[in-house]
């Protein structure tokens, strides 16, 4: 009973069973990875503006000579330009929500992959910034739906044995883009026309070719379908997720699964009214600030904000155009090292996310970034500059390394797990406008810090994001709780039985457990039928 595949019991959710379960689930992570190329154009989008500021032919185009004959980007274009995006995101994610919910996941991913593309067209033929400016903001609205819908379907369609690493595709990707556009500037960057800067935004169109490409035989959410009393459909959904090799009871489980899931959830809907603007408008994101929802949402919201406040933008999103301020020599070849070593580090913490846990990796990993933060910012005072340099590239090395292997893969797989089953959507959507708030305000800030037309800081902007990094820091402390391995049900359990995040590991291991047990009796105690 439960043996719906090769010796493995899907009918409970045991962690023990999830290295068995991953082999074999091979095209789910293909469909995993798909989801998360929304996920790559933000890391392509997020760098690129410092690519670009590092290309002779491009800050001919769009910047002025200065005295000494250099010629540079003006902080306010770095400033618009890298703030347009996320400020567009968190305008597409709050209109995404409440489509998604009606509608499904899948409708959007097409509608997003056009408008990536005109967005891509638009500064590919831009001949003055504010077209430039334009089309960051129309990909933005993509990359706003894209990165909403990912973790979403994630989430709430793969085994909860394997959460976390599936979920750490959200982070993966995002790294991949971002390798991929320094990859391509760096060969770009041997061009002395107008090619140099051109090639690498053309090389933009490869992420909506491959949405469109694939999406005719993309799988619906199966959660979202049978939510929608559509069984029939999610279980071909199922079929074409998982592939051949499954047998029909998996699917029986599965959509029993999440009947359970569902069902849970009108349950804590019960007796709950939702909220009215002027008794006509829903809020749905409203909802999740209402008491018995306030900390989870908190939590996953503080998740993703930690990344900014640690120095993300800083740190990786303006590398390249970082180290060249510097005077780092070969800055190019620097920049690409970096996101090599990050691209390694984002792998590795696929299993260790499973193995190690979600806060045993954030809690510490954030206090030893604060620290790094610390050593770069005094590597800014030093008067020998020349030699400090590469010793703020080091520590910018080891930095990459803890916050991809903690907060930075990590805090995407706690935001989309503390959610509520209920409000898992509407959560999600608020976690990408708040960090699309985040962006907008580190992407105005940080090049006004580091540019010579302006603050100048160089390494001693480490102290700022030493300062904020220390709050998100302490604030994940008493917030992030231990999800590895828990059901959703049990989440909502310790959630509501307000047991302090600290302790969710060993109360929540202990309610597994009673679990598993009480299926193992309901077996035992089943008369098995001959043959």
């Amino acid at each position: 009973m439960g043996q719906s595949h090769i010796g493995i019991d899907y009918s409970t959710i045991n962690p023990s069973q999830k290295w068995r379960i991953l082999t074999h689930q091979k095209r789910y992570g293909l469909w995993a990875f798909w989801t998360s190329i929304g996920s790559m154009i933000l890391g392509y989008d997020y760098v690129i503006g410092g690519q670009l500021a590092s290309l002779p032919e491009f800050q001919r185009k769009f910047g002025y000579e200065q005295a000494n004959g250099d010629w540079i980007i003006p902080a306010r274009y770095l400033s618009a330009w890298a703030a347009i995006g996320p400020a567009c995101d968190i305008i597409a994610a709050a209109i995404a929500a409440p489509l998604l919910e009606k509608y499904g996941r899948k409708p959007q991913i097409l509608f997003a992959a056009v408008v990536s593309t005109v967005g891509v067209l638009l500064q590919q033929l831009a001949s003055d910034w504010k077209m430039v400016l334009a089309g960051r903001g129309v990909n933005g609205i993509a990359i706003g739906i894209l990165f909403t819908i990912s973790p979403l379907w994630i989430g709430e369609t793969c085994r909860p044995e394997l959460r976390g690493f599936w979920l750490c595709f959200f982070n993966t990707s995002i790294v991949v883009g971002q390798f991929m556009i320094v990859a391509v500037t760096r060969g770009t960057s041997e061009l002395t026309n107008r090619w140099q800067w051109e090639a690498a935004v053309c090389s933009m169109y490869i992420w909506p070719f491959l949405l469109v490409v694939v999406y005719p035989f993309f799988p619906e959410s199966a959660y979202w379908l049978v939510r929608e009393g559509k069984i029939d459909q999610a279980r071909k959904s199922l079929r074409r997720m998982y592939g051949s090799g499954f047998d029909e009871s998996f699917y029986d489980i599965e959509i029993r699964r999440f009947e359970d899931d569902i069902r849970t959830c009108a349950q804590l809907n019960e007796g709950l009214k939702p909220y009215k603007l002027f008794g006509l408008i829903s809020l749905p994101e409203a909802e999740a600030f209402k008491k018995q929802h306030r900390k989870r949402t908190f939590t996953a919201i503080f998740a993703a904000s930690g990344q900014q406040m640690i120095g993300a933008t800083f740190v990786i999103g303006f590398a390249t155009y970082f180290f060249d301020l510097i005077n780092i020599q070969n800055f190019f070849t620097a920049s690409i090292i970096l996101y090599v070593v990050m691209l390694l580090a984002t792998i590795a913490v696929f299993p260790l996310s499973e193995m190690v846990g979600r806060r045993t990796l954030i809690v510490p990993g954030q206090f030893i970034l604060c620290f790094f933060l610390l050593l770069i910012g005094i590597m800014g005072c030093i008067p020998n500059q020349t030699k400090a340099g590469w010793a703020i590239v080091v520590f910018t090395y080891l930095w990459a390394i803890i916050y991809q292997m903690t907060i930075g893969a990590t805090g995407f797989v706690l935001a989309s797990e503390v959610a509520t089953l209920r409000l898992r959507a509407v959560t999600q959507a608020l976690v990408t406008m708040t960090n699309g708030v985040w962006g907008l305000i580190m992407q105005f800030t940080v090049p006004y810090m580091i540019n010579p037309d302006a603050g100048h800081l160089g390494g001693k902007t480490g102290f700022i994001f030493f300062g904020m990094g220390m709050i998100a820091a302490v604030g994940g402390y008493f917030l992030y709780p231990e999800t590895k391995g828990l059901s959703f049900e049990i989440l909502d359990e310790l959630y509501a039985a307000g047991v302090k995040p600290k302790h969710f590991k060993r109360e929540g291991m202990k309610l597994q457990a009673q679990e598993v047990h009480s299926v193992e009796e309901i077996h035992e105690a089943t008369p098995q039928k001959a043959g």
